[in-house]
């Protein structure tokens, strides 16, 4: 099972790396080597590594593990070693009262593993609780919020080939199903 990240997210996480490092190349440009602009482009490369290694456009799911899928690697994480799924903290803008709209994390020890950054649909999350098998449990995967019946799929603004009709061994979605 794919489950993926928005297309805004995705865009907002590369143009926030890409001003950072054209912050710095004017910086180093316009000052030259000082201070501030060894900063920025120090800031500027880890901003753009995080981004294209550990940004993840979609996470596969299986009975086994997690694969979480970026731009330059491959991240692949057992289900042996993930101690929980959570889901991401509420926004700064957003009220603590609205609907949970945030995307999966798995946490092992203390740290968090961004799989998705955007709420899955409500038959993405069935599927999600079938692939996980007999790990769902001890994930803690019915503890995390339920997306709502109306929860758009994460696929829906994706190529046709992402789309679970055309995925070999994947149920078709549909909003019978619900």
């Amino acid at each position: 099972m794919v489950l993926h990240s928005s297309l805004i997210g995705i865009a907002l996480s590369f143009a926030g790396a890409a001003v950072l490092v054209l912050l710095a190349t004017w910086s180093v440009l316009a000052a030259g080597w000082t201070v501030l602009s060894v900063l920025l482009v120090l800031g500027g490369v880890a901003a753009a590594a995080v981004t294209l290694l550990d940004m993840p456009i979609s996470s596969v799911f299986d009975g086994s593990g997690v694969t979480r899928r970026a731009l330059l690697r491959h991240h692949r994480l057992d289900w042996m070693e993930i101690d929980r799924l959570s889901r991401q903290r509420t926004g700064i803008l957003r009220s603590s009262k609205a609907a949970p709209t945030g995307g999966l994390l798995a946490v092992k020890r203390r740290r968090n593993f961004h799989l998705v950054d955007r709420m899955e649909g409500h038959v993405e999350f069935l599927r999600l609780r079938v692939a996980l098998g007999d790990q769902g449990e001890r994930l803690g995967v019915d503890r995390i919020a339920k997306p709502p019946l109306e929860q758009t799929p994460t696929w829906l603004h994706r190529r046709s080939r992402w789309h679970p009709e055309t995925v070999p061994g994947a149920v078709p979605d549909s909003r019978a199903d619900r």
